[in-house]
């Protein structure tokens, strides 16, 4: 798998201006150059034993996630037809593409496991306006970021085989080039728009990632109910301290894979480094309180 870009070292290059022609080549062409051609049904598939399949089938949000995928092929394709710069225009196409073959992954991840995943109703088709991309970008930010935290405790809780992970480190890599292009993409056209000053710059991403949240709550209200599992063996010991510190962990690792030069999304991790911080800063939960007048 590609490692795209170098992980550190070199300096900030001050041509890379956000806005700049130059910044838009780089953001562009290292999506480009970082895009792996593969289809999901010829990947490497390991057969999974009873209780991996148990486990795979514990997780309930698989036909959710089809479905946000296949939209978002769709949508992002519709959108990246309306732009006039050709090398933004051909890194959104090539998003689109890649949005939508996380889809047919998907489906196929349900069909070979036998996955319980229950088709939603028919949706409106996406308009492709720039305001649908902004908000599922943002999105797509605050998805990635929990994907990491859950795909890092489930490496460390050995709860598939790493012939299994090593398939989904690479949706995972793909996620990480789709939020990091988002990122400098959104930066180049508010700086080319004056409007790339970090207070107003902030409480714009804060107005699109609650617009995102009601589109989730919104989507997962209307759509089928999700299957009714037991899900205790994922979560079991994963207290919300351990899932932050993997989710930061994880999410430095992944993005440190591109290049350095590039905007990364920030405002996430920044939320949830002051989450883990205000819980470290609890008093330690008893085990349990005496009863009144016992002698221990």
């Amino acid at each position: 798998m590609p490692g795209g870009g170098g992980a550190g070292g070199r300096r900030e290059d001050p041509r890379m201006k956000p806005g700049t022609p130059q910044h838009r080549d780089l953001f562009c062409r290292t999506f480009v150059e970082t895009h792996v051609a593969f289809e999901p049904e010829q990947l490497p598939w390991p057969e999974l034993d009873e209780v991996h399949l148990a486990r795979l089938r514990s997780i309930p949000f698989w036909g959710h996630a089809r479905s946000i995928e296949r939209r978002a092929g769709t949508m992002v394709t519709a959108f990246a037809r309306t732009l006039d710069d050709p090398v933004i225009r051909d890194a959104v196409a090539l998003q689109g593409y890649e949005e939508d073959r996380h889809g047919r992954l998907m489906s196929h991840l349900i069909e070979r496991y036998g996955l319980e995943a229950a088709e939603p109703a028919s949706e409106p088709q996406p308009s492709g306006a720039k305001d649908e991309f902004l908000v599922f970008g943002f999105s797509e930010c605050a998805d990635s970021f929990v994907g990491f935290g859950a795909f890092a405790v489930a490496r460390k809780k050995g709860l598939f085989p790493e012939s299994f992970m090593t398939i989904f480190e690479q949706v995972l890599y793909e996620e990480a080039r789709h939020i990091t292009f988002f990122i400098n993409w959104w930066r180049y056209e508010e700086a080319r728009a004056g409007r790339d000053r970090p207070l107003g710059r902030t409480l714009n991403a804060l107005r699109y990632h609650l617009k995102a949240i009601q589109t989730t709550v919104g989507t997962v209200s209307n759509g089928p109910p999700m299957p009714k599992v037991d899900a205790s063996e994922l979560i079991d010991g994963v207290s919300p301290a351990l899932f932050l510190e993997a989710a930061l962990a994880e999410n430095r690792r992944v993005l440190a894979r591109l290049d350095p030069r590039l905007l990364r999304p920030r405002l996430v991790p920044r939320i949830a480094t002051g989450l883990l911080v205000g819980l470290r800063l609890l008093p330690p939960r008893r085990e349990g309180k005496a009863p009144v007048g016992s002698t221990r």
